[in-house]
């Protein structure tokens, strides 16, 4: 079991959370907000979620004691103004009818809409039994504590009463209930509905993933059928899954892959990976989180769906716990305690996971891009329920998040306190003490965020549109409560009033508004899609209510249209049919009607027409080993050890078939695949195969001994720091295509060699060679050496004596830039800028390029990218998706070097710019686990948390240390100019998403172009993987192609290479990832 049964390892692990980003800043308060809080004299609404905390009923013995509780709107009168329901947890509900004018009435009592239960969470207005009236769902938890009730449902008797009727309706579930969705998964034409529950923490809850195909009743999510107005749960046969281990927070309904059925996405709190469940169109689901989704949040929340980019297919939010203040950071517990545990949470089978909050981009209904820091909404603190919405009816999409919690539990001298508590008192005494003390628990008061979209990135307009106050909200709706158009706000907060946003856009800006009627058993057509097709763009929406968290809107589709009118509006119904409005008045709530003569709406086969199929065609799986950087130099930012697979393609029997050879990892053969142009064939090569214990990064086919054939080049890795012996660079010279390793013609090479090309740089006609070192074995701080190996014609290579570079080298190429007939030299480096040097036949100038272009270069190529006829300098950095996304010139990412506490071992520390100062990257506990003095220095996490690198050191450590630093992370090109290239020009935001690996020149479809792969696992916990390249075919002019669209399955890992092979009647797409198997692709 990985957590024994003890309350105080359960509790602490509760508690867990994560953190990064920046200091804020004051905001400057405008005039005017774009949403003005009304108070509740001026409403009418004086509701508060008020908590009674106690020794029994606290967060010490039910984690979600401070998660809050929700909202509900619509209109339940029908007088076309919709109405509010407010949930308490432990209170008296309160039901509000609004008069108009934003004025409200408490109708509560007269109405018999108060709870039985004792804790109550989400609700949901909906007509249940389709008589054109809104009844009220509630949710509530029942089984813990002494908490005792179950969901209840109020039927609107139509005269402004209600009566409790859930165990008639067969929906009185009795468990941990978060929220309800209500949706016609089965096209019958009534409304069923997924119930999204949440496990508490048991030996059960932790145990293995495969759990989660376990039925428990209290816990797992339960999707109920509607069955002629009676709900039977079909949880089972329709594969949802209902373990002890799903902490089930939200879930967001949406056709996500746009094939006209309703699929299903569950945020999954703790370790439990989030569902993602695809509608078979037969009453049955399939779990697809792995197949569409690479990064996932590991708290995750709320979550919201919608169109947010104008394609058509619908976007996904979640949010999590990521602090943007750095004091909270320092003071929290982040992802860095989480790695060791997340080694074993994988053994369990579940996925790796990241504390923050996740922005998923639709890529046509096959996968999702993760994008939140590209767009800066990635860290937005202690985060319940994002809303999408058009706020300023521009027709983008903007977002509002609800923020705040009532104390940290997560704050680590807090965490420290109940350790020593338990050790002082033992676990029962423990507990009482525990919760009187229960006030050291800093408080979690923030502000609600709001942010604007553009189409491109979303802008933070807190304290700008909205007032910066921190509130403790944790459900939220928009609606137009006064009918003029645009989009207020309402949360609810806990221990506090619930707000009321009143937007001013007004007439400033045109919208429409829309209702529906339809048919059969779903009067209000949840689910219905409607395209709007305005000035050349289009907007797409699909009507659902519940939303963001523990809360559900109105059932209305806002448009905001700018300064436009409506051309046309596409109505795709629930029994997807097609309904067309050419003549569409604006400014107005616009209900539209079903129509019989509505026609069947085809979604469009997106892979009908894909040039490549998927086939196996090589055997080989690259296994990384288990070598971990991370316990060797606790303080380095990433791993330099995972650079495989080395791969190397060449014709080498001259059959006119290109070959290839695929090294791997130490403890693991390398591979050598030869093409007869109708299928590949291993060729065992006795030298390669003793050489198992050498990692194998980088390689390359060359004649290095003149006689017409190729030879084989490796370098090699750093596995084995400890055993030089394997740590040596590798000459396999081919002897009638048996290559046979050479132990003296090439120089020793210890370090972790990244680069490797031939070129007869000093013209004398043979082969000479650049090798590039990334890093020093045993230290990353330390710069290698790379050189040139200048060839004696007979194969025997010796270091040029002329040439060196001292920089942390990851590729090389040579190529003629200046069109004088003889390659130049081009290099890109990690922590520094790239290098271009011109060959004057064997004499190497650099030349010029733009200035404060130091970065985390990955790659380098040349192509005529602006189509103007000569060669430009592309560039693959880090990308903008990224914790340091907004690193320049005047906010460096810096690194220090230096053996800090005089131990005789250096230490590298990263820190990054905040105002004027620097502060470190790592934690006051991950910077203690390599330095002493930190833990003697800073006896406390409060102490340690605003506190600049120079407090955290020592100015004159400082001083003596190396520092290097990181000035851009965007990929792009040097432009050339007349033989120039003084100009760096950024590649478009899609190819910011990850870092770019690799340029590969191909011809697709006849056209010539680039694929650029790349992504990094070589990040820890604390940044998580950057996988969001999932191939891109680039061609001139910056145009692209997603590979996808080609029947390239995306690119979910860390890409080595791809490229072409020819055969006789094929072309053969090959993908080389790193810890993953090769995979080919045929043309068709």
């Amino acid at each position: 079991m990985l957590i024994k049964n003890r309350f105080v390892k359960l509790f602490l692990l509760s508690l867990l959370v994560f953190s990064c980003n920046e200091l804020t800043t004051e905001n400057k308060t405008p005039k005017n907000y774009l949403l003005e809080q009304l108070t509740p004299e001026e409403t009418g609404i004086d509701f508060s979620n008020l908590l009674k905390e106690d020794e029994n009923h606290s967060i010490i013995n039910y984690i979600y004691f401070y998660n809050g509780s929700g909202l509900c709107a619509g209109d339940i009168n029908n007088d076309g103004l919709s109405d509010l329901y407010f949930v308490s947890n432990q209170g008296d509900n309160k039901l509000y009818l609004n008069k108009g004018n934003l004025k409200f009435e408490d109708i509560t009592k007269s109405a018999n809409v108060n709870s039985n239960s004792d804790w109550n969470t989400g609700a949901t207005m909906v007509d249940i039994n389709n008589d054109g009236l809104l009844d009220i769902y509630l949710c509530s938890v029942s089984g813990i504590l002494d908490f005792k009730g179950n969901n209840e449902l109020f039927i609107n008797n139509g005269d402004g009463t209600f009566t409790e009727k859930a165990k008639e309706y067969g929906l009185d579930f009795s468990g941990y209930s978060t929220q309800s969705y209500f949706f016609d998964y089965d096209k019958d034409d009534d409304l069923d509905v997924y119930i999204v529950n949440h496990a508490v923490h048991t030996n059960l809850s932790y145990g293995p993933a495969s759990q989660r195909h376990n039925r428990a009743d209290l816990v797992g999510d339960v999707l109920l059928k509607n069955d002629n107005g009676k709900f039977v749960d079909v949880s089972e046969e329709a594969n949802i899954f209902g373990g002890p281990n799903g902490y089930g927070l939200s879930a967001s309904i949406a056709d996500f892959n746009n094939d006209g059925w309703d699929d299903i996405y569950v945020c999954n709190d703790f370790h439990e990976d989030d569902y993602y469940y695809l509608n078979n169109q037969d009453g049955t689901f399939t779990e697809s989180l792995s197949d569409a989704f690479s990064t996932i949040s590991r708290f995750s929340m709320g979550s919201d769906a919608a169109d947010i980019n104008g394609d058509g297919f619908v976007d996904l939010i979640t949010l999590d716990m990521l602090p943007d203040q750095e004091k909270v950071i320092k003071q929290t517990e982040g992802d860095d305690a989480m790695y060791n545990m997340q080694k074993q949470l994988k053994k369990l089978g579940y996925r790796d996971q990241i504390s923050r909050n996740m922005l998923q981009i639709n890529n046509k209904g096959d996968y999702f891009t993760e994008t939140a820091s590209f767009n800066n909404i990635e860290d937005t603190d202690w985060s319940w329920g994002p809303l999408f919405a058009d706020f300023d009816n521009d027709g983008y999409q903007d977002l509002f998040i609800c923020n705040g919690i009532i104390r940290r539990p997560n704050d680590l001298d807090f965490r420290k306190y109940v350790s020593s508590t338990f050790k002082k008192y033992g676990s029962h005494e423990g507990l009482k003490w525990l919760y009187k003390s229960i006030d050291k628990m800093p408080t979690g008061e923030s502000s609600n965020r709001i942010f604007k979209g553009n189409n491109s990135k979303f802008e933070d307009k807190t304290g700008q549109w909205i007032a910066d106050t921190p509130s403790f909200s944790n459900g939220g709706i928009y609606i137009d409560l006064d009918l003029d158009g645009d989009l207020d706000i309402v949360t609810n907060n806990l221990n506090g009033k619930a707000e009321i946003f009143k937007n001013k856009t007004n007439k400033s800006k045109n919208y429409l508004t829309l209702t529906f009627n339809y048919k059969g058993n779903n009067k209000e057509g949840l689910g219905t899609k409607a395209i709007l097709y305005s000035n050349g763009t289009s907007q797409f929406k699909q009507l659902y209510k519940s939303r963001g968290f523990l809360s559900a809107g109105d059932g209305k589709l806002y448009f905001g249209l700018a300064d436009n009118s409506v051309d046309s509006l596409h109505i795709i119904w629930p029994n997807n049919k097609l309904q067309k409005i050419t003549t569409v008045d604006i400014n107005k709530n616009l209900k539209i009607d079903y129509q019989d003569s509505a026609t069947p709406y085809s979604y469009p086969n997106l892979k009908a027409n894909t040039i490549f199929k998927k086939e196996t065609l090589i055997d080989y799986t690259h296994i990384e080993d288990t070598y971990d950087d991370f316990f060797h130099e606790r303080l380095i930012p990433y791993r330099v050890s995972i650079q495989g697979p080395a791969v190397a393609i060449a014709d080498i029997d001259n059959n006119g078939f290109e070959d290839i050879f695929i090294g791997n990892t130490s403890g693991k053969e390398a591979k050598l695949f030869m093409n007869n142009g109708m299928s590949f064939n291993e060729k065992e090569v006795a030298d390669i195969k003793k050489d198992l214990l050498f990692e194998d990064n980088v390689a390359t086919f060359f004649d290095a001994d003149g006689d017409k054939d190729l030879d084989l080049y490796v370098g090699s890795g750093i596995e084995l720091i400890r055993r030089k012996a394997f740590e040596n660079d590798r000459l396999y010279i081919n002897n009638n295509n048996t290559f046979e390793k050479s132990t003296s013609k090439i120089p020793d090479n210890l370090n972790n060699t990244s680069s490797v090309v031939a070129y007869d740089y000093d013209q004398d006609g043979d082969q000479d060679l650049f090798v590039g070192n990334l890093s020093n074995p045993d230290h990353f701080g330390l710069n290698p050496t790379s050189y040139i190996l200048v060839n004696d014609g007979q194969g025997n290579f010796t270091k040029d004596q002329t040439f060196s570079l001292n920089i942390k080298v990851s590729s090389a190429t040579w190529r003629d830039i200046n069109n004088d007939g003889v390659k130049d030299l081009l290099v890109s480096s990690e922590w520094d800028s790239p290098k271009i040097y011109i060959n004057n036949t064997g004499s190497l100038n650099p030349i010029e390029i733009p200035e404060h272009l130091n970065g985390l270069w990955q790659t380098i190529t040349t192509y005529d990218i602006d189509a103007d006829g000569d060669e430009d300098i592309l560039l693959g950095n880090w990308g903008e998706n990224t914790r340091f996304n907004n690193v320049s010139t005047e906010i460096p990412l810096r690194m220090y070097n230096l053996d800090f506490d005089s131990n005789g071992t250096l230490e590298t520390i990263l820190a990054y710019k905040i105002g004027d100062n620097f502060y470190p990257v790592n934690s006051k506990d991950e910077l203690a686990s390599q330095m002493n003095i930190i833990s003697k220095r800073f006896v406390d996490y409060k102490d340690f948390s605003l506190r600049p690198i120079e407090e955290v050191l020592t100015p004159q450590a400082l001083k003596k240390a190396t520092i290097n630093e990181v000035q851009t992370l965007t990929s792009g090109y040097l432009e050339n100019n007349n033989g120039t290239f003084n100009t760096f020009i950024a590649f478009k935001d899609q190819l910011q998403l990850a870092p770019i690996n690799s340029f590969d020149e191909v011809t697709i479809n006849n056209e010539k172009g680039l694929v650029v792969s790349g992504n990094s696992n070589k990040v820890g916990t604390y940044h998580g993987a950057y996988l969001a390249l999932k191939g891109v075919f680039l061609k001139t002019n910056e145009d692209f192609e997603q590979l996808s669209n080609y029947g390239i399955e995306p690119f979910n890992g860390q890409v080595k290479q791809t490229g072409l092979i020819k055969m006789k009647n094929k072309d053969i797409f090959v993908v080389i990832t790193n810890n993953e198997e090769l995979k080919t692709y045929t043309s068709n």
